[in-house]
Protein backbone atom coordinates (compact mmCIF):
# COMPACT_ATOMS: atom_id res chain seq x y z
CA UNK A 1 0.00 0.00 0.00
CA UNK A 2 1.32 3.46 -1.00
CA UNK A 3 2.25 6.57 1.69
CA UNK A 4 -0.64 8.50 0.13
CA UNK A 5 -2.78 5.71 0.73
CA UNK A 6 -1.97 5.21 4.41
CA UNK A 7 -2.23 8.82 4.84
CA UNK A 8 -6.22 8.62 3.64
CA UNK A 9 -6.55 5.60 5.44
CA UNK A 10 -5.42 7.09 8.56
CA UNK A 11 -7.64 10.50 7.95
CA UNK A 12 -11.17 8.47 7.25
CA UNK A 13 -10.00 6.59 10.18
CA UNK A 14 -9.81 9.62 12.09
CA UNK A 15 -12.82 11.37 10.73
CA UNK A 16 -15.16 8.20 11.92
CA UNK A 17 -13.24 8.04 15.29
CA UNK A 18 -13.51 12.03 16.23
CA UNK A 19 -17.10 11.49 15.20
CA UNK A 20 -17.80 8.73 17.80
CA UNK A 21 -15.74 10.51 20.41
CA UNK A 22 -17.86 13.31 19.97
CA UNK A 23 -21.07 11.88 20.39
CA UNK A 24 -19.54 10.20 23.44
CA UNK A 25 -18.34 13.76 24.78
CA UNK A 26 -15.07 12.48 24.98
CA UNK A 27 -16.07 10.48 27.79
CA UNK A 28 -15.18 14.36 29.79
CA UNK A 29 -11.99 13.16 30.95
CA UNK A 30 -9.18 15.43 32.07
CA UNK A 31 -5.81 13.45 32.01
CA UNK A 32 -4.65 12.85 35.56
CA UNK A 33 -8.26 14.03 36.97
CA UNK A 34 -11.76 13.12 37.62
CA UNK A 35 -14.83 14.03 35.96
CA UNK A 36 -17.84 15.46 37.81
CA UNK A 37 -20.23 12.87 38.27
CA UNK A 38 -23.31 14.77 36.09
CA UNK A 39 -21.22 14.71 33.20
CA UNK A 40 -23.64 13.47 29.80
CA UNK A 41 -22.66 13.58 26.59
CA UNK A 42 -23.96 16.24 23.92
CA UNK A 43 -26.61 15.35 21.56
CA UNK A 44 -25.91 13.08 18.92
CA UNK A 45 -26.03 13.97 14.84
CA UNK A 46 -28.91 12.10 13.05
CA UNK A 47 -27.82 8.52 11.68
CA UNK A 48 -27.58 9.16 7.92
CA UNK A 49 -29.44 5.84 6.23
CA UNK A 50 -32.99 5.21 6.33
CA UNK A 51 -34.80 1.96 6.56
CA UNK A 52 -36.62 2.73 3.13
CA UNK A 53 -33.56 2.94 1.19
CA UNK A 54 -33.21 1.94 -2.56
CA UNK A 55 -31.21 -1.32 -3.27
CA UNK A 56 -29.21 -0.25 -5.62
CA UNK A 57 -28.91 -3.12 -8.93
CA UNK A 58 -24.88 -2.30 -9.22
CA UNK A 59 -25.05 -4.88 -6.02
CA UNK A 60 -25.77 -7.66 -8.71
CA UNK A 61 -21.85 -7.66 -10.06
CA UNK A 62 -20.48 -7.03 -6.49
CA UNK A 63 -18.87 -9.90 -4.84
CA UNK A 64 -20.28 -10.78 -1.22
CA UNK A 65 -17.59 -12.08 1.42
CA UNK A 66 -18.56 -15.30 2.96
CA UNK A 67 -21.44 -15.05 5.19
CA UNK A 68 -22.65 -12.21 3.47
CA UNK A 69 -25.90 -11.95 0.78
CA UNK A 70 -27.89 -8.99 -0.56
CA UNK A 71 -30.28 -10.25 2.02
CA UNK A 72 -28.74 -11.21 5.29
CA UNK A 73 -25.70 -11.67 7.69
CA UNK A 74 -23.89 -14.54 9.21
CA UNK A 75 -23.34 -13.09 12.33
CA UNK A 76 -20.44 -16.11 13.48
CA UNK A 77 -18.62 -15.50 10.55
CA UNK A 78 -18.81 -11.65 11.11
CA UNK A 79 -17.70 -11.92 14.40
CA UNK A 80 -15.00 -14.20 13.46
CA UNK A 81 -13.81 -11.95 10.80
CA UNK A 82 -13.92 -8.46 12.55
CA UNK A 83 -12.55 -9.67 16.09
CA UNK A 84 -9.64 -11.09 14.18
CA UNK A 85 -9.25 -7.96 12.34
CA UNK A 86 -9.04 -5.85 16.14
CA UNK A 87 -6.95 -8.19 17.39
CA UNK A 88 -4.26 -8.95 14.98
CA UNK A 89 -3.95 -5.66 12.51
CA UNK A 90 -2.78 -2.33 12.96
CA UNK A 91 -6.18 -0.77 14.03
CA UNK A 92 -8.11 2.55 15.03
CA UNK A 93 -11.85 2.11 16.15
CA UNK A 94 -14.43 3.77 18.32
CA UNK A 95 -17.96 2.55 19.46
CA UNK A 96 -20.60 4.08 21.23
CA UNK A 97 -23.85 2.98 23.21
CA UNK A 98 -26.75 5.11 24.15
CA UNK A 99 -29.16 3.11 27.01
CA UNK A 100 -31.53 5.93 27.85
CA UNK A 101 -31.42 9.92 28.42
CA UNK A 102 -27.98 10.26 30.71
CA UNK A 103 -26.79 6.71 30.73
CA UNK A 104 -24.06 5.48 27.96
CA UNK A 105 -21.08 4.11 27.51
CA UNK A 106 -18.28 4.88 24.79
CA UNK A 107 -14.84 2.92 23.70
CA UNK A 108 -11.91 3.90 22.37
CA UNK A 109 -9.09 1.57 20.54
CA UNK A 110 -5.97 1.95 19.49
CA UNK A 111 -3.74 -0.96 18.26
CA UNK A 112 -0.04 -1.91 16.80
CA UNK A 113 1.56 -5.00 16.90
CA UNK A 114 4.12 -2.68 19.47
CA UNK A 115 1.62 -0.54 21.77
CA UNK A 116 -1.96 -0.73 22.39
CA UNK A 117 -4.33 2.09 24.01
CA UNK A 118 -7.85 0.72 25.23
CA UNK A 119 -10.30 3.05 27.34
CA UNK A 120 -14.09 2.41 28.38
CA UNK A 121 -16.29 5.44 29.67
CA UNK A 122 -19.62 4.11 31.67
CA UNK A 123 -22.51 6.71 32.79
CA UNK A 124 -25.53 4.81 34.67
CA UNK A 125 -27.53 7.98 34.24
CA UNK A 126 -27.85 9.06 37.60
CA UNK A 127 -24.50 9.47 39.69
CA UNK A 128 -22.43 6.99 39.00
CA UNK A 129 -19.40 7.56 36.57
CA UNK A 130 -16.57 4.84 35.93
CA UNK A 131 -14.14 5.24 33.80
CA UNK A 132 -10.90 3.00 32.52
CA UNK A 133 -7.96 3.29 30.34
CA UNK A 134 -5.25 0.78 29.45
CA UNK A 135 -1.62 1.20 27.60
CA UNK A 136 0.67 -1.21 27.24
CA UNK A 137 4.05 -0.82 25.90
CA UNK A 138 6.89 -2.82 26.23
CA UNK A 139 6.09 -5.30 28.09
CA UNK A 140 4.22 -3.46 30.65
CA UNK A 141 0.61 -2.20 31.54
CA UNK A 142 -0.07 0.79 32.89
CA UNK A 143 -3.91 2.02 33.84
CA UNK A 144 -6.06 4.54 35.14
CA UNK A 145 -8.99 3.88 36.79
CA UNK A 146 -11.57 6.32 37.93
CA UNK A 147 -14.58 6.18 39.74
CA UNK A 148 -16.42 9.69 40.25
CA UNK A 149 -13.53 11.53 41.71
CA UNK A 150 -11.63 9.02 43.04
CA UNK A 151 -8.51 7.95 40.46
CA UNK A 152 -6.03 5.40 40.76
CA UNK A 153 -2.98 4.17 38.92
CA UNK A 154 -0.85 1.00 38.19
CA UNK A 155 1.69 -0.30 36.60
CA UNK A 156 2.50 -4.11 36.28
CA UNK A 157 3.41 -6.99 33.45
CA UNK A 158 1.26 -6.68 30.60
CA UNK A 159 0.58 -9.10 27.60
CA UNK A 160 -0.41 -7.07 24.52
CA UNK A 161 -2.10 -10.09 22.83
CA UNK A 162 -3.92 -10.65 25.72
CA UNK A 163 -5.27 -6.93 26.19
CA UNK A 164 -5.83 -6.72 22.63
CA UNK A 165 -7.73 -9.41 23.02
CA UNK A 166 -9.92 -8.06 25.47
CA UNK A 167 -10.17 -5.06 24.12
CA UNK A 168 -11.30 -6.54 20.74
CA UNK A 169 -14.26 -8.76 22.28
CA UNK A 170 -15.43 -5.45 24.37
CA UNK A 171 -15.31 -3.11 21.17
CA UNK A 172 -17.20 -5.82 19.16
CA UNK A 173 -20.11 -6.77 21.98
CA UNK A 174 -21.33 -3.00 20.45
CA UNK A 175 -21.70 -4.37 16.95
CA UNK A 176 -22.88 -7.81 18.20
CA UNK A 177 -25.76 -5.78 20.13
CA UNK A 178 -26.61 -3.94 16.67
CA UNK A 179 -26.48 -7.24 14.58
CA UNK A 180 -28.26 -9.53 17.34
CA UNK A 181 -31.15 -6.87 17.06
CA UNK A 182 -31.56 -5.21 13.89
CA UNK A 183 -32.35 -7.37 10.40
CA UNK A 184 -29.95 -5.50 7.33
CA UNK A 185 -30.32 -5.74 3.53
CA UNK A 186 -27.45 -5.05 0.99
CA UNK A 187 -28.08 -1.01 -0.62
CA UNK A 188 -25.13 -0.29 -2.27
CA UNK A 189 -22.07 0.10 -2.47
CA UNK A 190 -19.27 2.64 -1.41
CA UNK A 191 -15.55 3.35 -3.03
CA UNK A 192 -13.46 4.24 -0.74
CA UNK A 193 -9.87 5.13 -2.03
CA UNK A 194 -9.98 2.30 -4.29
CA UNK A 195 -11.56 -0.37 -1.87
CA UNK A 196 -15.34 -1.13 -2.79
CA UNK A 197 -17.15 -1.00 0.64
CA UNK A 198 -20.80 -2.70 0.64
CA UNK A 199 -23.43 -0.82 2.45
CA UNK A 200 -26.60 -2.26 4.31
CA UNK A 201 -29.48 -1.06 5.97
CA UNK A 202 -31.34 -2.20 8.49
CA UNK A 203 -35.33 -3.49 7.79
CA UNK A 204 -36.28 -4.40 10.97
CA UNK A 205 -35.23 -4.83 15.07
CA UNK A 206 -36.74 -7.52 16.93
CA UNK A 207 -37.67 -4.95 19.60
CA UNK A 208 -41.57 -4.25 20.22
CA UNK A 209 -43.13 -1.26 19.33
CA UNK A 210 -39.39 -0.12 18.47
CA UNK A 211 -39.94 3.25 16.14
CA UNK A 212 -38.34 5.54 14.23
CA UNK A 213 -35.78 2.81 13.23
CA UNK A 214 -32.49 4.45 11.39
CA UNK A 215 -29.05 2.86 10.85
CA UNK A 216 -26.48 1.08 8.62
CA UNK A 217 -23.43 -1.72 7.99
CA UNK A 218 -20.75 -1.28 5.74
CA UNK A 219 -18.73 -4.77 5.52
CA UNK A 220 -14.87 -4.82 3.21
CA UNK A 221 -14.42 -7.22 1.01
CA UNK A 222 -13.00 -9.77 3.65
CA UNK A 223 -16.09 -9.93 5.85
CA UNK A 224 -14.65 -7.38 8.24
CA UNK A 225 -17.33 -4.86 9.67
CA UNK A 226 -16.29 -1.26 9.49
CA UNK A 227 -18.89 0.22 10.61
CA UNK A 228 -22.33 0.00 11.87
CA UNK A 229 -24.56 1.89 13.33
CA UNK A 230 -28.67 1.59 14.87
CA UNK A 231 -31.05 3.96 16.50
CA UNK A 232 -34.36 3.87 17.62
CA UNK A 233 -37.07 5.07 19.87
CA UNK A 234 -39.12 2.93 22.35
CA UNK A 235 -42.00 4.20 24.91
CA UNK A 236 -40.68 7.52 24.46
CA UNK A 237 -36.76 6.52 24.88
CA UNK A 238 -33.75 6.90 22.05
CA UNK A 239 -31.53 4.23 21.94
CA UNK A 240 -28.49 4.37 19.55
CA UNK A 241 -25.23 1.79 18.99
CA UNK A 242 -22.28 3.07 17.05
CA UNK A 243 -19.86 1.21 15.85
CA UNK A 244 -16.48 2.08 13.48
CA UNK A 245 -12.88 0.53 12.63
CA UNK A 246 -10.27 1.14 10.50
CA UNK A 247 -6.40 -0.64 9.52
CA UNK A 248 -3.86 2.26 10.56
CA UNK A 249 -0.73 2.37 8.82
CA UNK A 250 1.37 -0.68 10.07
CA UNK A 251 4.24 1.75 10.96
CA UNK A 252 2.21 4.28 12.93
CA UNK A 253 2.55 4.55 16.48
CA UNK A 254 0.22 4.55 19.45
CA UNK A 255 0.15 7.97 21.64
CA UNK A 256 0.38 7.25 24.75
CA UNK A 257 -1.98 8.70 27.24
CA UNK A 258 -1.05 12.52 29.25
CA UNK A 259 -1.55 10.36 32.75
CA UNK A 260 1.39 7.76 31.72
CA UNK A 261 3.75 9.95 33.64
CA UNK A 262 1.67 9.50 36.64
CA UNK A 263 1.16 6.32 36.65
CA UNK A 264 4.95 5.37 36.21
CA UNK A 265 5.31 8.13 39.12
CA UNK A 266 2.80 5.73 41.40
CA UNK A 267 4.15 2.39 40.65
Amino acid sequence: MSRGGDASKRARAATAVALLLLLAGCGGVVPGGAAPPDASPPDSPPIDSEPNETADERLADVPFPAGFSRTGIDIATARERSVTFLRTEPVTGAAVERFRAGAYADYEYDATSERTRFRLDVHNGYVDVTRSEVYVDGGVRYSRSARNRDVSFEASNGSLAETRYRAADSMWAVASRILTVADFRAVRTVDEDGERLIRYAPTDVAVRNATDIRGYLTVDRNGVVREAALAYDRAGESKRFEYAVAPRSADSEVAPPAWLPAARADA
